[in-house]
């Protein structure tokens, strides 16, 4: 099941990219083109929605996130599907990986899309063109981001087609780089204020000027990996320009997070901490069942009916039990910290006492066996929606929140000056402070510190991996399996193989032989 998924998701991708290189000159066979279409906000919409549909399409399944978490201690998953699950954890991904394939072919599909939604609305030139141009752009930067964090040098295309006698060439990661940042400040320049914009209703289209300045803290933060030169003190400016805005907030009860992962945000007023999230909400005609689904498959099925502490859990299915997270990512969360009750272990019992499942661990030594069907803890950060069949759930995916533009500040404070120590720490605490009853301050005393919280903190929001390469730890991750010979190019992925045989301007990266 889980493999025709995945190779669906792939022939789509195929046939988009192979039709955006080859149909070059395709002739209209009816009335309907650019200038004609684009006139009304519903089928602006509808071009619109084709970028987003195909952003769910990367992250929405398990492939984005498989790249991300599963390559380090927070995700293990025990399926078979050809052992591409024990690549991620050992860092033995070849360039023949299939999820790998997916995400760089899905995120150009994406790009295609929005080259193809900016092309033609320009044609077309709607009254709000610049608006609808800052929101595609920024989704396009995002792209990218991704393609540079995962792949290092790849194209910059910006053309809808291309011409396959001229396809497109690998660009200098710093150049992708610079690329993004252009194209983000242009945005920041079209977009609306958030004040401007009822986020309910626009929700998850809540693309606003504040939402392309916490793209470009992301980008800031990560410039020294991405581009070469370290940039902390634009990552602390322009973070400010989104805290000062006044446009996002933590909720500040506690175990407030929960709410921020809610199954449907679209109808959660208080969450604005929201910044970039993907929804079937974004899609028309979306089937509600086709959601996220690496939360979902982490859910053993005996804990349909599980109560705690007298109070459902509210697994109202039986999931599939897949996707795990590691006992020594368990570990690091405090005994009274709430996020560490969005991780299930141990025994689980029904409303009448019944035992259902005793959840045990995988750790370090489970990978090349993974002896128990019921071992792997079960992650339920994002609450389960009730009433979705039980391979989907209707939760939207959130990818950004302005708890990471927080800690993102933190984190260039400190790296600019130990002294700004405590200004840190009083960001890091806005967040930190609602997981504990009566709340907590945090303490930094080293880079480390603000690692492990970030761990914590961003669990499954297929960003750990990121965060560890910036802290030069994530080659280090393989001493898990008692493996010490990771070299340091496997910080980035292998470009798929089929995209350097289809095009032989793409240029493998180094130490990747297959």
């Amino acid at each position: 099941m889980k493999k025709i998924y995945r190779s669906l998701i792939a022939i789509l991708g195929l046939a988009f990219i192979t039709s955006a290189c080859t149909k070059l000159d395709e002739k209209l066979y009816d009335k309907i083109d650019a200038r004609t279409f684009y006139k009304t906000t519903d089928e602006i919409n509808a071009a619109m929605a084709d970028v987003y549909s195909r952003l769910n399409g990367v992250h929405l399944w398990l492939t984005h996130w498989q790249l991300q978490e599963c390559s380090t201690d927070h995700g293990m998953c025990p399926w078979g599907d050809g052992g591409v699950y024990k690549q991620d954890q050992m860092h033995t991904l070849t360039s023949t990986h299939g999820p790998n394939h997916d995400v760089y072919v899905g995120t150009f599909q994406a790009i295609a899309a929005a080259n193809s939604f900016l092309e033609n609305v320009k044609l077309a030139n709607p009254t709000n063109l610049a608006i609808l141009e800052g929101e595609v752009q920024a989704l396009r930067a995002w792209c990218y981001m991704d393609l540079i964090d995962l792949y290092g040098n790849v194209p910059i295309v910006t053309a809808s087609h291309v011409d396959p006698a001229n396809l497109p060439a690998t660009a200098k990661r710093a150049d992708v780089f610079n690329f993004i940042e252009t194209e983000l400040k242009d945005a920041i320049s079209k977009l609306p204020a958030d004040k401007d914009v009822n986020r309910q209703a626009v929700y998850p289209r809540i693309v606003t000027k504040e939402a392309a300045e916490a793209f470009l803290v992301k980008l800031y933060l990560n410039a020294e990996i991405w581009s070469g030169t370290a940039r902390w003190q634009d990552v602390v400016t322009t973070a400010d320009l989104v805290i000062n805005s006044g446009a996002y907030s933590i909720p500040s009860g506690y175990g407030d997070i929960w709410k921020t992962f809610a199954p449907n945000n679209k109808t959660a007023p208080n969450n604005n901490e929201i910044i970039f999230a993907l929804s079937r909400y974004a899609t028309p005609n979306w089937d509600p069942s086709l959601g996220l689904w690496v939360n979902c498959l982490s859910i053993h099925g005996e804990l349909k009916g599980a109560v705690r502490d007298g109070v459902s859990l509210g697994i109202d299915q039986s999931f599939w039990g897949g996707p795990s997270v590691l006992d020594e990512t368990y570990q690091i969360y405090d005994e009274t910290d709430y996020r560490r009750g969005l991780i299930l272990k141990g025994k689980f019992y029904d409303a009448s006492g019944n035992l259902l499942i005793d959840i045990k661990p995988y750790t370090n030594i489970d990978i090349a066996t993974f002896p128990d069907s019921k071992a792997g803890l079960s992650c339920i950060k994002y609450k389960p929606q009730p009433g979705t069949p039980s391979v989907f759930s209707g939760n939207d995916m959130i990818l950004f929140r302005y708890a990471d533009v927080l800690y993102s500040k933190a984190e260039a404070l400190y790296r600019l000056n130990a002294g700004n120590k405590a200004a840190a720490e009083t960001l890091i605490t806005q967040v930190y402070t609602r997981n504990f009853v009566g709340g907590k301050s945090f303490t930094i005393n080293s880079l480390d510190d603000i690692l492990k919280e970030r761990s914590r903190e961003f669990l499954w929001e297929t960003s750990y991996r990121t965060d560890l390469v910036r802290f030069g730890k994530f080659i280090t991750m393989r001493t898990l399996w008692h493996i010490t010979d990771d070299p340091a190019f496997r910080n980035l992925y292998p470009i798929p193989q089929s995209e350097l045989d289809s095009n032989p301007n793409l240029v493998q990266n180094p130490g990747y032989t297959n």
